[in-house]
């Protein structure tokens, strides 16, 4: 099943966030993430690659 555009949960620096995924990798996702800190917002752009192992995928698809 092809996981572009689908909704995560993941852990970053000990907080949960939520995202869409934009790309996948072997062992990662590019992540868009719907609810950045201020930090990743600043410095990520709202965007980051995380491993899949700190990834759960919630199942809906992000609709533009």
């Amino acid at each position: 099943m092809d996981n572009i555009n689908r909704k995560l949960t993941f852990s970053w620096e000990d907080k949960t966030y939520e995202g869409f995924i934009e790309k996948e990798y072997e062992n990662s996702y590019l992540i868009d993430v719907t609810n950045p800190s201020e930090e990743m917002a600043d410095k990520y752009l709202g965007r980051l690659v995380v491993s899949k192992k700190n990834c759960q995928l919630i199942g809906s698809i992000k609709s533009d």
